[in-house]
C-alpha cells in the first residue's frame, strides 16, 4: 500500500503545469485569431449594407426616371436648367433609413450622325433629342461613383432648333490635354429663363450644350477636380479691377460659340527657414506671390493678378507646407524685421512649381545682430553680378577668410565652418580678384549685419 502511494506521488509530482511564456503565447494566439474574425465579421456587415444602400439606391434612381418617361417631351428639362422644365436639379430622399442625394442632368444631344453643329456636314439643328441623367449617392460614395441610369428622349415630329444656341466649354491643361471629369457649374443669372447647372466633361474634357439662351460675356463658369486647378470666370474690366484672364462665357443666337478653360494639376511647395548652420528658424514672415495669373492690370507698365497673393510664415519648427498650389512662377518678399534673407540676389526668391511637383523651399536668413558682412560684387557698367569672384576678409589678428561668389555675386562673412568662426565688431580689409577686371581693395566696418557692394573696374584691353 505505502508503495503504490510513493507511486502515485512520484507520477504526480512528474506532472508539469503551463509556463508563463506559454501563456502569453496561447494568449496571443487567441487575440490575433479573435481580431482576424472580428474584422472580416464587420467587413461582410459593411459589404452587406453596401449593396443594401446601392440596391435602394438603383430602386430611387429607376423611380426618377420613370417620372421623366411619362412627362411630355417638351416638359423634360430641370429648373434653371437647359431645357429648362421642372424637376429639380438636385434633391435629398431618405428611403430604407438612408439619405440619398438625386442630380438629375437634362442637356441637348447634338448627335453626329446627322451631322453636328460647325462640322461636315453641318447639322444646323443641333438639338436632335434630349439625355437624362439620373445620379443617386449617399453615405461617402461621392458624384460620380453612384448609380447613374441614362435615356434619351426624342421629340414628336420633326427636330427644330426653338431659339437660343449652341455652347461647348472645353476644359484642358497647359498641353493642350482635354480633362475628363471636370465637374463645370455654369449660371446665367441675366438670361430668360436662368441658368444654374452642373455638369462634368466627357471623355475629351468638353460639355456641349444646345438650346442656350444668347447672352454676351454672363455666364459664370467654375470648374473643379481632385488635384487640379479650381477655375473661376470673372466679368470683364471694369467690373473686375483688372483684365481677367478668364471671362465669362457667352453664347450667341443660332450659333456656336465656345470657352476653353485651362487647369493644370496643383502641386506642393514646403517652406523651410534655416540659419547658415542648417539649424530651423521658427516664425519668418514673408509674402508669396505668385502661380496661376488671374489677369493683367491696366497700369502702365501692366502687372500681372496671381492667385496666391498673402502674408505668410513658417511654424514654431521652421517649416510651412502649402498644398493645391498652381503651377506658375512665385516670389518670396523676405518681411521678418530684425533677420535678412541671403544667398540670393536680392530680398526676394524666385522659384517655379511643375504640375504635380512637390517643390522644397530654403529661406537661408542669418540675424542682424550677428557680426557678419554681406557683399556683392558687380559689373559697374552693366550693373550684373560677378559670379567666381574670389572675395577676401581679414582684419589682421583672428580673423582671415577667402569666398568665392555665385551666380547672384554674392558672399556672407563669416562662412559656415567647423569649428566655427566669428567676426568681432572693428575694421577689416577686403580684397577682391576676378578675371577680366582690375584686382579691388578696401576697408569696411563691422558692427552687426553689414552690407557692401563692391563695384570692379574693367581690365583695359591692350
Amino acid at each position: 500500500m505505502k508503495t503504490q502511494n510513493l507511486k502515485l506521488k512520484a507520477q504526480n509530482f512528474g506532472k508539469k503545469g503551463f509556463s508563463i511564456l506559454e501563456v502569453v503565447a496561447a494568449i496571443f494566439i487567441f487575440s490575433i485569431v479573435t481580431v482576424t474574425i472580428y474584422g472580416s465579421f464587420n467587413a461582410g456587415l459593411k459589404s452587406i449594407a453596401r449593396s443594401k444602400h446601392r440596391v435602394a439606391a438603383t430602386e430611387l434612381a429607376n423611380e426618377k426616371m420613370e417620372i421623366v418617361r411619362n412627362m411630355p417631351y417638351s416638359d423634360i428639362g430641370t429648373q434653371d436648367g437647359v431645357p429648362s422644365g421642372v424637376l429639380p436639379q438636385n434633391e435629398t430622399v431618405w428611403k430604407s433609413n438612408q439619405k440619398f442625394n438625386v442630380r438629375t442632368t437634362i442637356i441637348y444631344i447634338d448627335d453626329s450622325l446627322d451631322g453636328v453643329a460647325g462640322g461636315t456636314p453641318n447639322d444646323k439643328v443641333s438639338r436632335d433629342y434630349k439625355e437624362a441623367r439620373i445620379e443617386v449617392t449617399w453615405g461617402d460614395i461621392k458624384f460620380g461613383r453612384g448609380v447613374v441610369l441614362v435615356s434619351r428622349f426624342v421629340p414628336n415630329g420633326v427636330e427644330n432648333e426653338s431659339g437660343g444656341g449652341t455652347f461647348v466649354l472645353n476644359v484642358i491643361d497647359s498641353t493642350g490635354q482635354g480633362i475628363s471629369g471636370t465637374e463645370a457649374h455654369i449660371v446665367n443669372s441675366h438670361s430668360n429663363p436662368q441658368v444654374d447647372i452642373t455638369l462634368q466633361t466627357d471623355s475629351t474634357g468638353s460639355i456641349l450644350l444646345a438650346g442656350m439662351p444668347s447672352g454676351d460675356r454672363n455666364y459664370e463658369i467654375s470648374t473643379s477636380k481632385d488635384s487640379y486647378e479650381s477655375v473661376s470666370t470673372l466679368p470683364p474690366y471694369p467690373a473686375t479691377a483688372y483684365d481677367p484672364t478668364d471671362i465669362h462665357g457667352s453664347v450667341e443666337e443660332g450659333g456656336l460659340s465656345s470657352k476653353s478653360i485651362i487647369s493644370d494639376q496643383t502641386g506642393t511647395i514646403t517652406i523651410t527657414s534655416e540659419d547658415l548652420n542648417s539649424n530651423l528658424v521658427p516664425s519668418m514672415h514673408f509674402h508669396l506671390k505668385g502661380g496661376r495669373i488671374l489677369g493683367t492690370t491696366r497700369d502702365t507698365p501692366s502687372q500681372s493678378v496671381f492667385n496666391c497673393d498673402q502674408d505668410l510664415s513658417t511654424d514654431s519648427g521652421g517649416n510651412l507646407v502649402l498644398e493645391n498650389m498652381s503651377p506658375g512662377n512665385y516670389t518670396v518678399d523676405f518681411t521678418e524685421s530684425g533677420y535678412t534673407l541671403i544667398g540670393t540676389e536680392a530680398p526676394l526668391l524666385h522659384f517655379s512649381l511643375s504640375p504635380v511637383q512637390s517643390l522644397g523651399v530654403t529661406l537661408l536668413v542669418v540675424d542682424n545682430s550677428i557680426n557678419s558682412l554681406i557683399a556683392t560684387v558687380k559689373n559697374p557698367i552693366t550693373d550684373e553680378p560677378i559670379s567666381g569672384a574670389s572675395v577676401r576678409v581679414y582684419n589682421g589678428t583672428d580673423f582671415d577668410q577667402t569666398l568665392t561668389t555665385g551666380n547672384s555675386g554674392r558672399v556672407y562673412f563669416p562662412p559656415n565652418l567647423d569649428p566655427p568662426v566669428a567676426m568681432i565688431s572693428g575694421p577689416y580689409s577686403i580684397e577682391v580678384t576676378a578675371s577680366g577686371y582690375d584686382n579691388y581693395s578696401g576697408s569696411i566696418e563691422i558692427n552687426q549685419l553689414t552690407q557692401k557692394e563692391i563695384e570692379m573696374v574693367l581690365t583695359p584691353v591692350p
